[in-house]
């Protein structure tokens, strides 16, 4: 053993050598770059503190720093500069450049030592999504209505920019295609001009959207066949829970495209997606039914398969109240008649949400009854109303009134007056009043 280990001893002990110098080197070889003595090198400039809802409009530059000093520990990789934007509100301003201080180093210089930013208010529009089919499918075959999911989506970005997005665009390809396309597909912003739309730094990405991409469904179908839009629609099965009720049924979407021959198109009018069960429901649900359970009269078919979706608003159940003591009006009175006594006040029911309900007050309820070509006697008729939004009326009783003719007012007493003296009472001791004869 001991034979072994001493043999091609010399060799052994320069290939030793060798390895440790090797190693040495390549540990020297390291992708820091350490700052030499009094250097001037470039430093990346970026932006602290934007205020929020803001982005910067301006691009920024590089900066070159000079120092004094040496540290060999500092990674010139890990220095950057940076203006702080604390405050600052939308427009062109000026900000210092700074670096943060580096141990044992002075810096002399930073170039520029200001720079001059554009900063724009960050602001949103939901925009609708259009979709651009390029190329033809394989012969005897052509593109049906395009599906986009979801068709509106919010596009958020500088103001500057944001008013400049005419459209929110999606291209597609179906050069070739046999059957129905399926993919998804990123958003892209274009200007009025079709052009896309950049900020100050290309590299960098302004306008966003949210989704930042959709679904698209591309029908391939036969030539032969034609396509319609029907409205769709879906009723309840169960009873709800108690005191709650149907408020709404919505479905999403709102219609399907159908394809089939001319003749069976021209037939059908509307698709109903069947029932959802709502026994014992007392919120709003969403319930999700695919297009395979859903059957199509015979020669029509979807151009993919879909999902609808139905939503089911619940809320709790209208009820009755019962409103005592209104006041009535009486219009139209002819101007010759009156009333022989006050109209009645009465009792009214309605109907509407307890929502509503809580809410109202008599005041809100105006209730009135018509005399217009009513003549002197009695009169019964019914009552008309003014109600707000969303309350019925459910009962409300006639009113039984009498007119009278109106009554002329007292007159003055006649002032005879005495002969040779019609102006003055006839007063036979006030004869210093008649007249000399």
């Amino acid at each position: 053993m001991k034979e072994m280990l001493q043999r091609n001893l010399g060799y052994k002990t320069i290939s030793l050598v060798l390895a440790i110098l090797f190693w040495l080197w390549v540990t020297s070889q390291g992708s820091s770059q350490t700052l030499d003595r009094d250097p001037t090198f470039p430093l990346a400039l970026i932006a602290k503190n934007t205020p929020a809802n803001s982005m910067i409009m301006t691009k920024l530059p590089s900066v070159k720093v000079k120092t004094e000093g040496y540290n060999p520990s500092v990674n010139v990789n890990e220095l950057f500069a940076y203006v702080d934007l604390s405050g600052s509100e939308p427009g062109e301003h000026d900000y210092e450049v700074k670096v943060d201080p580096i141990p044992n180093i002075k810096i002399v210089e930073i170039s520029p030592r200001v720079v001059t930013l554009q900063l724009d208010t960050v602001e949103e529009r939901m925009l609708p999504v259009t979709v651009e089919v390029s190329g033809a499918p394989v012969n005897g075959k052509k593109v049906g209505e395009t599906i986009v999911k979801p068709s509106v989506v919010n596009v958020r970005g500088p103001s500057s920019l944001l008013g400049e997005v005419d459209k929110v665009l999606v291209e597609l390809s179906a050069a070739g295609a046999s059957e129905t396309l399926q993919v998804s597909r990123p958003l892209l912003f274009r200007d009025k001009n079709g052009l896309a739309i950049f900020g100050p730094d290309p590299s960098v990405e302004t306008i966003t959207s949210s989704p930042t991409s959709v679904d698209i469904i591309v029908p391939i179908v036969a030539k032969e066949l034609e396509s319609k839009m029907v409205p769709l629609n879906a009723t309840t099965t169960g009873t709800p829970a108690e005191g709650k009720e149907v408020r709404s049924i919505q479905v999403i979407p709102s219609g399907v495209q159908v394809y089939g021959e001319p003749e069976a198109l021209a037939q059908f009018s509307a698709l109903s997606i069947g029932s959802v069960n709502i026994n014992g429901l007392s919120e709003t649900k969403t319930y999700e039914i695919s297009s395979d359970k859903v059957s199509l009269p015979e020669g029509l078919n979807y151009g993919s398969r879909t999902t609808f979706s139905v939503i089911v608003e619940m809320g709790s159940a209208v009820q009755d109240k019962t409103l005592y003591d209104l006041p009535i009006v009486l219009r139209n009175l002819p101007e010759d008649l009156v009333l022989e006594k006050p109209l009645p006040e009465v009792s009214v029911t309605i109907r509407a949400y307890p929502e509503i309900l809580n809410n109202l007050t008599k005041e809100q309820i105006s209730l009135w009854i018509d005399a217009t070509g009513k003549a002197v006697g009695e009169h019964t008729v019914k009552i008309y109303w003014q109600l707000p939004a969303g309350i019925e009326m459910v009962s409300i009783p006639d009113v039984t009134y009498t007119l009278k003719a109106k009554e002329d007012p007292p007159k003055e007493p006649d002032n005879p007056g005495t002969p040779g003296n019609p102006g003055n009472p006839g007063n036979s001791n006030n004869s210093g009043n008649q007249p000399v004869v």
